[in-house]
């Protein structure tokens, strides 16, 4: 098992109960065609930077779970900085964020 595969694992992000997953993540923000996903983790008094990036490729939800070092004194602040690392994902790396099947 790769580690992509066992970090969706462990947060979620696996491919059964799509339509329940999608309720416990929060309404997407769109950008570009993808659906990003703020997920801010508790970090004793800090929140740590997360996310998922989804997008339909032929006809196939792709998704990429995405956990960074930063943390932030905020949700609010964590969830600018998890939108910031999000789209400059998307932009610098497109759909190469999914590996091939």
């Amino acid at each position: 098992m790769g580690l992509g595969a066992l970090l969706k694992k462990i947060l979620g992000a696996g491919d059964s109960g799509q339509g329940e997953k999608a309720e416990s993540l929060g309404e997407p923000i769109e950008y570009k065609g993808y659906e990003i996903f703020l997920q801010p983790r508790s970090l004793g008094g800090q929140f740590g930077v997360g996310g998922l990036i989804r997008k339909t490729v032929d006809g196939e939800v792709r998704e990429h779970v995405f956990i960074r070092a930063d943390q932030a004194p905020s949700r609010d602040l964590c969830n600018e900085i998890t939108l910031q690392k999000a789209r400059n994902a998307i932009d610098t790396l497109g759909d190469s964020l999914f590996p091939k099947s």
